[in-house]
């Protein structure tokens, strides 16, 4: 499917279910908002992994126009665990990327024996390159909790590979869905969050449904994909 495609799709698939998508959305947040209250970085850690496993759930349900009220949204929750792995994972690939920029920022002054204002200049720089370089990692990323929840005799580090191959031949594809929303991101900001409601759920679903086309809808029995990690 072109992008216009699983886009025009998956706002058939909200249609009447921005009331579930948000019913969802206030229950996860309760439980993010709980984590982080009760650990703060540390609980966000602990049950971000999940969180997600659950959005991916619920969204899945959605494209596939499988709602399943409750079980929908906390499905996620049954694969807390490889969950924790995964997100312990992601965090540690993200670090490392900006640990890497790091030691390039410190490099590039040694060399340039830069001033204070050419110091400034380098950082920019260098921070718009590492978003760039984590953006482009995540896009490798972005199938990991889809494949989690229906690879189910996966380990976290496995789904992790699985998304990474699973991306490989739709890379560039990602990308430029990852950058077609970036209108209603600005859309969001200048309604000062009030288009949230409506962008969230429409680009988690056009998400999911990506997933979807990615793996080939094959879903067998016990509601598995079958060989995404193989899937070009």
């Amino acid at each position: 499917m072109t992008i216009g495609e699983l886009k025009r799709k998956s706002k058939g698939d909200m249609k009447n279910r921005y009331g579930f998508a948000i019913l969802a959305m206030i229950l996860l947040n309760l439980v993010s908002f709980g984590a982080v209250t009760a650990g703060l970085f540390i609980g966000v850690i602990l049950v971000g992994g999940a969180v997600r496993c659950c959005y991916t759930a619920f969204y899945v349900d959605i494209a596939r126009r499988e709602y399943r009220g409750v079980d929908s949204v906390y499905r996620g929750f049954q694969q807390f665990a490889r969950a924790l792995v995964a997100n312990i994972y992601i965090f540690l690939i993200n670090l490392a990327v900006a640990f890497v920029f790091g030691l390039l920022f410190l490099l590039l002054l040694a060399i340039t024996h830069a001033t204070s204002g050419q110091a400034a200049i380098i950082a920019v720089f260098v921070i718009i390159a590492m978003l760039v370089a984590m953006f482009l990692v995540n896009i490798k990323l972005s199938f990991v909790f889809y494949v989690m929840n229906h690879q189910t005799q996966l380990s976290g580090a496995e789904c992790i590979r699985a998304s990474w191959k699973l991306s490989k031949g739709m890379f560039w594809k990602i990308v430029l869905f990852n950058l077609s929303f970036i209108g209603w991101w600005i859309l969001v900001l200048v309604t000062l969050g009030g288009m949230y409601l409506y962008v969230s759920p429409y680009y988690d679903t056009a998400q999911a449904n990506l997933y979807l086309d990615a793996a080939g809808d094959a879903y067998g029995a016990g509601n598995e994909v079958s060989r995404p990690a193989e899937a070009a």
